[in-house]
């Protein structure tokens, strides 16, 4: 099989650039009640081992604790460093041993419409809080194939500009309006050539910025670097991204995650979001599938089922810092942290733009499309200029 996303979301989803793994130093973690489970419900069938295997933070450990403790079942948690490494895994002796994963809603994607074995169909039946999820995780176009569904949603974001409101009215509407000598000394961005090389080529034109000819990339770069004299440094995480703009090195932080205002705010200085009118923003989501021939399917369904009650997800999503994606669970979390998420998107029942938009680019060459390897190329290039 192709390897449609090597080298792809191994820069845009490694450690140090992980969410989970940013969260999981930082003081700004909210505390999360653990939460009991319906002992009755799952008791009778239910025990032994749990084999996770995703992203750090989201086996949910501490939320489901007393669930696991109340229906004997072990968490064996193992923690991916890309977001391609589950497949890996899988195909290298790890078929039959692995139950749970957490893969990203391009990954996930791209596996599906490449026929790959990875994720099993599930059985919606035995997932029966999903009915509460919102619209746009229902059917939803990266979760599904030949009417059968792989993965239920867990938390979700989007990706806006983040800023010191004492410094700045706002942003400007474009990404190439960040060349203006004004920010000069101002900015801050990470080590993602992904997602800066899709979001410069979008603000010059880009029909499709995730699917780019030799010379629209090039002229993207050619953006990035009318724009590099203003920007103080390249951050290697959103941690250290948010690091700058706390100590007062930087006041805007492009393309980056709104938990930054509230890890911010526990620091005593106060970040915004804000997203360029024209060029807009682009949104992640990660959901948990069971893999082919897991070897405890009762216990992963009843997991799953479990975290997508509106309380689980509430409780998740908080201490992870993210978008809730059960409906249920957003009055349930604190408002702060909801407030700085465009739900609006999550209650269309096609999700917008976060069912139809692409941000990876492909893995190999396409005719004139370049390959995933020359943004990488691409990006080393700008950062050495």
């Amino acid at each position: 099989m192709r390897d449609v996303v090597k080298g792809l979301l191994d820069q845009k989803l490694n450690a140090s650039f992980s969410r989970r793994r940013f969260l999981q130093g930082s003081a700004a973690l909210t505390a999360v009640t653990v939460l009991g489970s319906p002992h009755s419900a799952y008791a009778a069938e239910l025990g032994g081992p749990l084999n996770y295997f995703g992203w750090d933070g989201e086996h949910g450990a501490n939320v489901a604790k007393t669930f696991l403790d109340d229906n004997g079942i072990q968490l064996q948690a193992s923690f991916q460093v890309s977001g391609d490494e589950a497949l890996t895994r899988f195909n290298t002796g790890g078929r039959g041993t692995i139950d749970l994963m957490t893969p990203n809603k391009d990954f996930q994607r791209a596996i599906l419409e490449s026929g790959t074995e990875l994720f099993a169909p599930l059985d919606m039946a035995r997932i029966p809080n999903a009915v509460g999820l919102f619209p746009a995780f229902k059917d939803a176009s990266w979760l599904t194939k030949g009417g059968q569904t792989y993965g239920i949603p867990l938390i979700w974001g989007d990706e806006p500009c983040v800023y010191n409101p004492d410094k700045w009215d706002g942003v400007p509407p474009k990404y190439t309006d960040f060349a203006d000598p004004k920010y000069k000394g101002e900015l801050v961005m990470t080590d993602d050539p992904f997602g800066n090389i899709w979001v410069f080529a979008k603000s010059i034109g880009a029909e499709d910025p995730s699917k780019l000819t030799a010379d629209q990339l090039q002229a993207a770069i050619d953006a990035l670097l009318s724009v590099k004299p203003n920007i103080v440094t390249i951050a290697a995480s959103f941690a250290d991204m948010a690091d700058v703009m706390v100590r007062g090195d930087a006041s805007m932080g492009l393309a980056g995650w709104a938990y930054q205002t509230q890890i911010a705010k526990e620091k005593g200085v106060t970040l915004v979001v804000g997203t360029p009118a024209v060029d807009g923003t682009y949104y992640w989501e990660d959901a948990y599938a069971i893999a082919l021939d897991a070897p405890n399917p009762d216990n992963a369904y009843a997991f799953i089922d479990f975290m997508t009650s509106a309380e689980a997800n509430a409780a998740i999503a908080t201490e992870l810092g993210s978008g809730c994606t059960v409906e249920a669970a957003m009055p349930l979390m604190p408002a702060e942290l909801t407030s700085i998420y465009p739900y609006d998107i999550v209650r269309q029942a096609d999700g917008g733009l976060l069912g139809t938009q692409v941000v990876f680019p492909p893995q190999e060459a396409d005719g004139d499309i370049v390959p995933a390897s020359a943004w990488v190329e691409a990006w080393q290039a700008f950062k050495l200029s």
